[in-house]
């Protein structure tokens, strides 16, 4: 691939996984219940949103908290992306609870991955999720293009890496839950691709979370070049091209 044909795949592989990505941010669960403007729920809601952007950062880059006493207590969790700086961790979650208490304006629990990306991780619920597996809502996508080398020699390289990378993953620290890496391919092309989890995971729940999310972009996406698999407690994302950031979170 030549520097300008690589450059354009970039930008075009850029536009559509942010435009899909700021369209499909939020999820409001209705099952769960609702809550009125001037209720208790409400204020400890709009008490604990508030305090994340801050706390994420102070965290290392995930934080749990919950506010008021039951039954308005409201549960809260957020991580940003392993690799995200400081400062875009902070900014991505202060810009996702501004958007999820728009179009969430009255549902007791909510998820959101942020409106851009690299993404950042907000749950909120009024039962205790802290070490709670979910992993509906699922997003996938693809870049649109697909593999034209030997699919085979393609496949066997792809499931090395990643299932090398979420077994990594699976087995990080109860702050961070996370692996990044690369594998050569014969065309002098190189695969790129991360996992993380929710810190508060178990080792099981995030590599069966892991798993889950390479079985799903096998099932949709098999033959694309490059796609996500976000789900509420895991991530999955690769490539060929190197889209993380240079540095850890925060």
């Amino acid at each position: 691939m030549t520097r300008s044909s690589s450059t354009l795949y970039f930008l075009i592989s850029l536009a559509v996984l942010i435009q899909t990505y700021s369209s499909r941010a939020q999820f409001c669960f209705d099952t769960t219940g609702n809550f009125t403007s001037n209720s208790t729920y409400a204020t400890n809601r709009e008490a604990v949103l508030s305090s994340l952007s801050s706390n994420v950062v102070a965290h290392d880059g995930s934080y749990a908290t919950s506010e008021g006493e039951d039954p308005n207590t409201v549960y809260a969790s957020t991580y940003c992306r392993g690799d995200t700086s400081a400062d875009t961790c902070s900014i991505c979650v202060r810009s996702a609870v501004a958007d999820l208490v728009v179009k969430c304006p009255n549902q007791k629990a909510a998820f959101s991955w942020g409106t851009g990306d690299p993404p950042c991780f907000i749950r909120y619920s009024d039962t205790p999720i802290f070490g709670v597996l979910q992993t509906q809502p699922t997003l996938r996508v693809k870049n649109g293009a697909n593999i034209t080398m030997n699919q085979d020699q393609f496949d066997a390289i792809w499931r090395n890496l990643t299932r090398r990378l979420a077994s990594e993953a699976g087995e990080g620290s109860t702050k961070l839950k996370f692996a990044k890496g690369q594998a050569n391919l014969p065309d002098n092309n190189t695969i790129y691709a991360l996992f993380q989890c929710s810190p508060d995971l178990s080792p099981s729940d995030c590599g069966g979370c892991l798993f889950q999310t390479i079985d799903d972009f096998d099932m949709c996406c098999h033959e694309s070049k490059g796609g996500v698999v976000y789900k509420p407690s895991c991530i999955f994302r690769w490539d060929l091209w190197k889209f993380w950031e240079s540095s850890r979170s925060p």
